[in-house]
């Protein structure tokens, strides 16, 4: 196994880093396929857990595996930026850069796999600015960002008084003031970032994204995710009622799993690579 340290630029001068990790029967092959994968809030190229075990798989398997940062690595970084600062919305920028990199670099077919945010970002960013190149997307546990379903949410008292918080701090000129939010997940972040991400314009909803997608997509989420948080409590009855039109779409449940698949951290990478094998024989 070959690992190297990469970095690209985005098209706004934003330097990112990552790693590509190929197996040596991966150099010479004809089949110039990568898998690229997206961290998710607050984490880096080389966090543990989900797309580590993703990365190793592959890598076990003969294929090639990319892990990269976005701006919204780790929580604050030396130069202003990280996931208490950070846009979605850029993600568009970040993972074309990556793209094109990989494209330059010889690879002519990406899956693009996304875990937690990262799988947001993932479907954000080919929904907005989808890259020829791109051949099939893996969103692993995407949580809504669905101001509605957090605000009636019976677990929401925290949200609520959150987002009270950031909408007093942000009427009175301090958006750019940092505030430690619990939910939906404990973070650091901008009163201005918290609005963004969770109020009740939803961009970042993924689910409307979904129809907007050209190519194969696979929803992986844990049955514990959606009994326990409302970030994935109705996304397997919104993602079920798209497959009835949505021919490029499928969900997998597994069961038990959290966000973080503790106990199965094997589990998407598995699954992933199965629906692939579909994708690529024409049998999906």
């Amino acid at each position: 196994m070959q690992v190297e340290l990469i970095r690209t630029k985005t098209v706004d001068g934003v330097l990112l880093d990552g790693s590509l990790q190929q197996a040596d029967a991966a150099i010479s092959s004809v089949n110039r396929t990568v898998w690229l994968l997206v961290h998710g809030t607050g984490g880096n190229f080389y966090s543990s857990g989900v797309l580590q075990i993703f990365a190793e798989q592959l890598v076990g398997g003969g294929q090639s595996a990319a892990r990269i940062n976005t701006r919204g690595h780790d929580v604050i970084t030396a130069v202003g930026g990280g996931a208490a600062f950070e846009s979605i919305a850029d993600c568009v920028h970040d993972l074309r850069a990556w793209v094109d990199w990989l494209v330059r670099r010889g690879f002519s077919q990406i899956v693009l796999v996304g875990h937690s945010l990262g799988g947001v970002k993932a479907i954000y960013s080919q929904a907005h600015d989808p890259h020829p190149n791109v051949v099939a997307l893996v969103g692993v546990s995407p949580p809504r960002f669905c101001h509605a379903e957090w605000q009636t949410s019976p677990q929401a008292g925290a949200f609520r008084d959150h987002f009270r918080q950031a909408t007093e701090l942000a009427e009175c000129g301090r958006g750019d003031e940092l505030m430690l939010a619990q939910q939906p997940l404990p973070l650091w972040l901008t009163a201005a970032g918290f609005l963004a991400k969770y109020g009740p314009h939803d961009n970042y909803d993924f689910i409307p994204l979904l129809p907007r997608l050209t190519c194969p997509t696979l929803v992986i989420v844990g049955t514990g995710s959606v009994e326990s948080s409302p970030a994935f409590e109705a996304t397997p009855a919104a993602i079920g009622q798209q497959l009835k039109t949505q021919k490029h779409l499928c969900l997998q449940l597994v069961p038990g799993a959290n966000t973080c698949y503790s106990g199965q951290l094997d589990a998407p990478v598995r699954l992933a690579r199965e629906w692939f094998a579909s994708v690529a024989s024409g049998s999906v």
